[in-house]
């Protein structure tokens, strides 16, 4: 019994594992592997998941499991895909110790860190001008992780928005330039804002484990200082909420974002009293750009200082 169970497992065990080519996702490696098995949609989510629907949870499928056994651990540790190869990097950077570990011992569902309000992207997207010169070098277009994080909307590599695609079906496909658009950016002010937001989206993912009391400290005193308060507490939703309103990001997001329910009325003021998610990535992407916006501080002024909080309080 335990000799068949072996050979089973064996026979899963892949014929052709590709190398991870630059910073691809999880997803764009098994459109990859896909092409070069031609093999079914549904084949290719079993053989590779155990799951025939594998491919419509492209933001992060989850690699613990079935997906590190027949690969052999030849693409490195289930949860250091996790973290760098798909949008869950985002969530676990800011996510709670305690489900921060459930996930790294996969006890818990990486799908457990998202959740209908937490702005999480339901597109696709890239750069066209890396996809021609992934196409160029390795023969394939890739769907880069950085182009896939909370609140993403440009290539900071090239100052250029992304390509938005908009699938209705379940599909394992690599970029191509025929189905999609390109996400709008009207002024060069949107541009600039856009990119701060990439920026900062990618310093959240790069980060392991961010210290979310400190962030949330670092966000009260810019605010309290913007607006002459001794608290957060002082802080009049209204005025902050109308001065969000009619800021360059609220205008981009209103025009570009309509069903994300990632900032609702006076999310602001509530995400630094804790009463929304303070561990919602794509919140903190764009307050810490608002926050530059308005020129209150710098984006690496704010992680200096959020960091200086954090070691005081660590002092102390």
């Amino acid at each position: 019994m335990n000799e068949k169970s072996n050979l089973s497992e064996q026979e899963r065990c892949l014929q052709i594992i590709p190398s991870w080519i630059g910073d691809e996702s999880l997803y764009s490696w098994c459109c990859r592997w896909h092409l070069h098995t031609l093999n079914r949609t549904r084949t290719t989510g079993v053989a590779l998941f155990g799951v025939p629907s594998a491919a419509k949870v492209w933001y992060a499928p989850n690699p613990f499991g079935w997906f590190d056994r027949v690969t052999m651990g030849l693409l490195g540790t289930p949860i250091s895909i996790l973290r760098n190869r798909t949008v869950a990097g985002s969530y676990l950077s800011l996510a709670q110790q305690i489900d921060r570990k459930r996930v790294e011992l996969g006890q818990l569902a990486p799908a457990y860190l998202f959740s209908a309000k937490s702005g999480v992207g339901t597109s696709l997207r890239y750069c066209e001008m890396c996809a021609a010169e992934h196409l160029a070098e390795h023969g394939v277009a890739i769907w880069r992780i950085t182009h896939q994080l909370p609140g993403a909307g440009v290539c900071i590599d090239h100052c250029r928005p992304l390509v938005e695609c908009l699938e209705g079906r379940q599909i394992w496909a690599s970029p191509h330039f025929k189905n999609g658009s390109e996400i709008r950016i009207a002024t060069p002010r949107e541009l600039e804002l856009m990119l701060t937001v990439a920026t900062i989206a990618r310093k959240i993912f790069k980060n392991a484990a961010m210290d979310v009391d400190a962030l949330c400290g670092s966000a009260r005193k810019v605010l309290c200082e913007a607006y002459g308060a001794l608290d957060a507490k002082r802080l009049d939703p209204e005025r902050v909420e109308r001065d969000w309103r009619c800021s360059t990001l609220c205008q981009w997001c209103t025009r570009t974002m309509s069903g994300v329910k990632a900032f609702p009325r006076f999310w602001l003021t509530d995400f630094i009293r804790g009463r929304r998610s303070e561990r919602n990535p794509i919140r903190w992407a764009f307050a810490i750009a608002y926050f530059f916006e308005q020129s209150w501080t710098s984006v690496d002024g704010f992680f200096a200082d959020a960091s200086f909080s954090n070691s005081s309080q660590l002092s102390l």
